[in-house]
């Protein structure tokens, strides 16, 4: 009895210990990796027919999510309607757009090799927008 009792005692404080410290237990908010996101993303974006005056997707300040997740606010503009959101830049929710306030998650990006972005609406008002690629204003980092 005494033996499984300190086993799990030394299993608690090990548990303990990496959740205090941020360790393999959390997603880790890794500070290179959201500087690279940040860095892909940032920008106004548009569709390959669209116009850079009406942009598709926009970024701005850096924030934090409810969560305090490394995050920045974007917005979205489709068929005349606007939407806000926060970009999760790392974490177990990297490249995510979520409600600012809810926290619900709206739409995906995936920025692409070629310097375009991936964008793919999925819930909550951008849930019948299409799926775009889409590629960055000149000027506009």
């Amino acid at each position: 009895m005494g033996l499984w009792r300190n086993i799990t005692v030394a299993g608690m404080t090990l548990t303990l210990g990496m959740l205090t410290a941020g360790g393999p237990a959390l997603a880790q908010n890794n500070a290179a990796e959201a500087a690279k996101i940040q860095a892909a993303v940032k920008g106004a974006w548009k569709t390959p027919t669209g116009s850079c005056d009406q942009a598709f997707f926009k970024t701005a300040e850096d924030m934090k999510t409810v969560r305090g997740e490394p995050g920045m606010k974007v917005t979205a503009v489709n068929a005349g309607m606007t939407v806000t959101g926060t970009l999760i830049l790392s974490g177990a929710r990297e490249g995510q757009v979520v409600n600012s306030t809810s926290d619900l998650m709206m739409m995906l990006l995936e920025p692409q090799d070629d310097g375009k972005l991936h964008v793919i609406p999925l819930n909550g008002p951008v849930a019948g927008w299409p799926e775009a690629v889409l590629d960055l204003c000149p000027g506009s980092r």
